[in-house]
């Protein structure tokens, strides 16, 4: 042997290396192991997943269950937030005015795992998470099927928990969720509880405050934009599926660990976000929102719903530092149809101007003036005149335009010309 082979082989047993026939070996034992393990059921569900059979082994499910406290930290919220919650910001979110005495102590906040992702008779929810507060804390139950025989149990503990519940709340659930689980109820002929009570899906709220800025208005994505939450082991969802059918094919569930992890971080998502839209309503002036554009869908959502003193209310502050010029023209012309249908016809005269002042070329603002002073002020030269300058806008880009165009607005805008200059004549 060589001073270099000596050298070699003192350094390989100073620092424990292995040569490769050694890791051949040792990966072959590892393997055999885990093959033992495997046909002794040393991979199974409770083996992976802390929990317990609830009923029989003939007639029962796996559940695991957690109770959180309420100063849990979850991102820069806590599950506590969500017992911070008034029923009218709920229904304003929701746009749905049934939600007004909406309680979160007798809410149920719920999320599936499915063998599919497009829904359907052949699709199984396989686990169905139900979050709810109980005393001082925040319990998470999540109902598992070890196999296809363990749903009717599933559902006919899930029937018991949903008899004192008032609202659902879910991410999606009217499209996916509620559809799915009551398919699988009426199936196994077990009552279904959810039907008609109230439903809070926050997919719906979340893309009215937070489509404009964000336009991914995904669960995981808001985590990550409003609630400074960064997931770590977290499976992603479209192979969610395939794990649990290799499970029930292989009973290694080593990998649905993942899966868990994922399911319990919606449904904490669910209570936190609840309670964090609430809080943001509440603050006055729109503050409880970071962002202008935050700000302008509140507004936006006030003004749907026809709440247009609080859309004045709002606009206050927000044109004081709104800036950039798309969302300045929105809010103006927010502001000024509000005030039109509240019949302030002074506060919509002044944003008209306004707007007019600012964007000289908006048609809208010009036709608006002119309605108000042919038929409340009877300043009918100042009509005339608005319309005049808006019919020789549209006329110029109708002329610098190639193809074929007329404007939507020049038809009526003309009739209300020719009137007006038929009543001063």
């Amino acid at each position: 042997m060589s001073d270099i082979e000596k050298k070699l082989a003192s350094l390989s047993k100073l620092n424990g290396l292995m040569t490769g026939a050694q890791w051949k070996e040792k990966a072959t034992e590892k393997a055999e192991e885990e093959s033992k393990a495997l046909s002794q059921g040393g991979f199974e569900i409770d083996s992976c997943v802390p929990g317990e059979v609830h009923g029989s082994e003939d007639f029962g499910f796996y559940l695991a269950r957690q109770d959180f406290p309420l100063d849990t930290q979850h991102g820069n919220l806590t599950l506590g937030d969500g017992l911070n919650v008034e029923g009218r910001h709920i229904s304003l979110s929701a746009a749905d005015d049934e939600l007004a005495d909406f309680d979160p102590r007798k809410a149920v906040f719920i999320d599936t795992e499915t063998t599919g992702l497009m829904g359907g008779t052949g699709t199984v929810a396989f686990l169905i998470g139900v979050g709810y507060f109980s005393d001082d804390v925040f319990r998470l139950d999540q109902c598992f099927m070890r196999d296809y025989d363990d749903e009717e149990p599933m559902l006919e503990y899930l029937d018991a928990l949903f008899k004192n519940a008032d609202t659902v709340v879910s991410f999606n659930g009217k499209s996916f969720d509620i559809p799915l689980m009551r398919t699988r109820f009426i199936t196994n002929r077990v009552p279904y509880r959810l039907e008609g009570k109230l439903h809070f899906d926050l997919v719906h709220a979340s893309r009215r405050f937070w489509k404009q800025r964000l336009g991914d208005c995904s669960l995981g994505n808001i985590e990550q934009e409003i609630m400074g939450i960064q997931r770590h082991g977290d499976v992603p969802s479209y192979m969610i599926p395939q794990l649990w059918l290799d499970y029930v094919y292989s009973r290694d569930a080593r990998e649905l660990k993942g899966v868990f992890y994922h399911h319990q971080m919606d449904i904490l998502s669910l209570a936190a976000l609840t309670g964090h839209l609430s809080q943001c309503i509440d603050q006055p002036d729109g503050e409880g929102f970071e962002h202008h554009e935050d700000r302008l869908s509140l507004m936006r959502i006030h003004f749907k719903q026809k709440k247009y003193t609080e859309v004045l209310q709002l606009s206050d502050k927000l044109l004081s530092e709104l800036t950039p010029k798309g969302l300045r023209r929105e809010c103006l012309h927010m502001c000024a149809m509000a005030a039109k249908r509240s019949d302030a016809w002074v506060s919509m005269e002044t944003f008209w101007k306004k707007c007019l002042t600012e964007f000289p070329r908006d048609i809208s603002a010009r036709i608006e003036l002119a309605k108000h002073y042919e038929h409340r002020a009877k300043d009918l030269p100042k009509a005339a005149k608005l319309c005049e300058d808006a019919l020789a806008y549209i006329e110029t880009r109708v002329q610098l335009t190639t193809n074929c165009y007329e404007h939507p607005q020049q038809k009526s805008l003309q009739h209300r010309f020719d009137r007006i200059k038929k009543k001063l004549s």
